[in-house]
């Protein structure tokens, strides 16, 4: 038992406990395994929690600065796609033409982008022009004007000529780049419309079968 006298300055006998200690002089636990305060034991097992509690820490602050960052940093701009009403457009336009305005309809899910009646660069015409956009990238332009076949063919890009084909009673130039990209050329008299895409088959048909119809 761990257990000594002492006599104090009076002569009294006093008994204390004595604490057992390591090697190095350091308080361990007790007997009764008890951890002692200070103690080896003690330090060990506070390190190894206090490791866990600093790795969730760490964590916490990282998405904190991440949260704080992206309510700072600004938003991006969502690129949304350009609509116009061509429909609207050309009513508008149709009083300031000497030519009657072709307009289509265009397929589900489908949109015009851009529709003016205009003299474009140095050109001597007068020209009603059509852009419309379609799912998968795909895209169709219709330009119109009281002009002449070279005109027409400088809207080409100097596109090799292809075929001929009929539409809706209406024969129709292509021409083709080595992008896929096609133009469908057409007139009656010196009314020249020219179709530019990069659609599906059935789709450049059916705007040039709609060109054919309104064609005047």
């Amino acid at each position: 038992m761990n257990v000594r006298n002492a006599v104090d300055e009076t002569g009294a006998r006093t008994v204390a406990d004595e604490v057992t200690q390591s090697p190095k002089g350091e308080p361990m636990a007790d007997e009764s395994g008890v951890m002692l305060p200070g103690s080896r034991e003690e330090m060990r097992f506070l390190r190894k929690n206090s490791n866990w509690v600093n790795m969730i820490i760490a964590i916490l602050a990282c998405l904190a600065v991440v949260v704080g960052i992206l309510f700072l940093a600004p938003q991006p701009e969502v690129d949304s796609e350009r609509v116009v009403d061509y429909q609207g457009i050309a009513e508008q336009s149709q009083g300031n033409a000497e030519f009657d305005l072709i307009v289509p309809q265009i397929p589900r899910g489908w949109t015009s982008n851009e529709a003016s009646l205009d003299r474009v660069g140095d050109s001597e015409y007068t020209s009603w022009y059509m852009s419309f956009i379609g799912p998968d990238d795909q895209w169709v332009s219709i330009e119109q004007a009281e002009a002449s076949e070279n005109w027409a063919k400088r809207k080409t890009d100097e596109a090799a000529a292809a075929e001929k084909v009929t539409v809706g009673g209406a024969d129709f130039q292509i021409y083709r780049t080595e992008e896929a990209k096609e133009y469908w050329v057409t007139h009656k008299g010196d009314m020249y419309v020219v179709m530019s895409a990069t659609a599906a088959p059935d789709t450049i048909n059916s705007f040039a079968d709609q060109v054919a119809a309104q064609l005047k």
